[in-house]
């Protein structure tokens, strides 16, 4: 278990809540699993905002970062896809949940600034008698 927190180390979250997505059907019902999304804010068409894959049920969330008319654009890569406008009205009412931080992170991570430090003043007191050493 420590050795799972520990490789989890600077690692943090933010779960959401809310937010807006899509979920993508072939005509008999099949999801289209692991297609690609792009996803373009309002008025861009040439720069992504966001790009990733459909989940196994052919959904995809995002969180826009602002209001108007979003382009979400989805290819199964074998001649199938959709494109598909997604008005969002206010995007700052989407609230996250942060993770908190455990105790032992915050031990690993005091631990890991007190040998940095020290790390630091070792360098530079090996360096200085090293110049003297030579004097």
């Amino acid at each position: 278990m420590l050795t799972a927190q520990l490789f989890g180390h600077g690692v943090s979250y933010q779960t959401l809540r809310t937010g807006y997505g899509v979920a993508v059907y072939y005509e008999d019902g099949n999801p289209l699993e692991f297609a690609d999304v792009s996803i373009f804010r309002p008025g861009e068409t040439e720069f992504e905002f966001q790009q990733g894959m459909t989940d196994e049920n052919g959904a995809f969330m995002f969180k826009p970062d602002t209001s108007g008319v979003w382009v979400v654009r989805i290819s199964d890569g074998l001649g199938h896809g959709k494109v598909i406008e997604v008005s969002v009205t206010d995007s700052k009412s989407i609230p996250f949940e942060k993770a908190p931080v455990s105790r032992i992170q915050k031990i690993i991570s005091g631990v890991g600034y007190i040998l940095f430090i020290f790390s630091i003043w070792y360098f530079i007191a090996g360096r200085r008698k090293a110049s003297h050493a030579h004097s």
